[in-house]
């Protein structure tokens, strides 16, 4: 059964922060909402599973990337503050979303076309953002986007980020664990290395989703998942809601290309082809 959140905190603190509420738990550990009682300020406290880093390089590989990510301040990415290890376990310390995620927004609000544009275009400029600075989120989906109470869009989530670490498609239980199989890259399925671009196909499925309110492959298992990923092509997205404009709909179908060449080069080019569906003809 499917647990409710936010909740009551299992623990009074972690390290220094005080904590009282649960506001989620997947598969690479629990979100917590904090005080830093140093400065008064509420914070987002992740506490990572005991098991999630697979040895000391993964480890420190996502510290360096934590460190990296403290000199970064965009308004549509979450802000890191630090990454902390000891007795309390791995924990990484970002800026508090008072708002619901894109998978709560997707379950709950009515359908509405502008809107949803917008969001995207939101999306697109974090996302441009994080790649400008040469990182790869690596997981991108609608409970790593978050809104605050005024509607702004926040990429959250950066676990993966700066991972080096190809799984196999065979290993199923680690592509899991490491990615979210609905929205992963067919290049990460190859075992080739994950780069902005797989990102852009993560985006792709996310906007099938948001303007379809369908999944791009509906299969019963993880296999079937990955080899439609690798194989198969999705219905266009006119043909599941004929509602979306057609050029938008071309959109979606060339961010989900097989081949990284075939997609977008950057988001840049997604918000510009975006901005085009609007502009009248003359």
């Amino acid at each position: 059964m499917e647990q409710e959140f936010p909740r009551k905190a299992d623990r009074p603190s972690i390290y220094q922060y005080r904590v009282d509420i649960m506001l989620g738990m997947g598969g690479t550990g629990t979100v917590y909402r904090g005080m830093d009682p140093k400065t008064g300020n509420i914070v987002a406290v992740k506490l990572f599973r005991a098991n999630f880093f697979r040895n000391k390089l993964h480890m420190k590989d996502l510290q360096r990337t934590a460190n990296k990510f403290r000199k970064l301040s965009y308004p549509n990415v979450v802000k890191i503050y630090e990454f902390v290890s000891g007795a309390d376990g791995e924990v990484l310390v970002l800026e508090y979303v008072d708002g619901p995620d894109l998978k709560w927004y997707l379950a709950n609000r009515e359908y509405n076309l502008q809107e949803r544009m917008l969001i995207t275009t939101q999306i697109c400029n974090g996302l441009g953002y994080i790649h400008e600075k040469n990182f790869t989120h690596h997981d991108l989906k609608p409970a790593n986007i978050l809104f605050t109470r005024k509607g702004q869009v926040k990429i959250c989530d950066f676990s993966l980020c700066g991972s080096s670490y190809i799984l196999s498609v065979f290993d199923s239980k680690a592509m899991q664990e490491q990615f979210t199989p609905m929205y992963v890259a067919p290049e990460i399925i190859r075992k080739e290395k994950a780069t902005h671009l797989s990102d852009l196909y993560s985006l792709g499925v996310m906007m099938y989703l948001m303007f379809t309110e369908k999944v791009p492959f509906e299969v019963d298992n993880f296999q079937r998942l990955y080899m439609s990923h690798l194989t198969v092509e999705p219905i266009h997205p006119n043909v599941v809601n004929p509602l979306i404009p057609l050029k938008l709909g071309d959109i979606i179908m060339k961010l989900l290309e097989k081949d990284p060449k075939d997609r977008y080069p950057d988001c840049d080019s997604v918000r510009i082809a975006m901005a085009e569906l609007g502009r009248p003809r003359i």
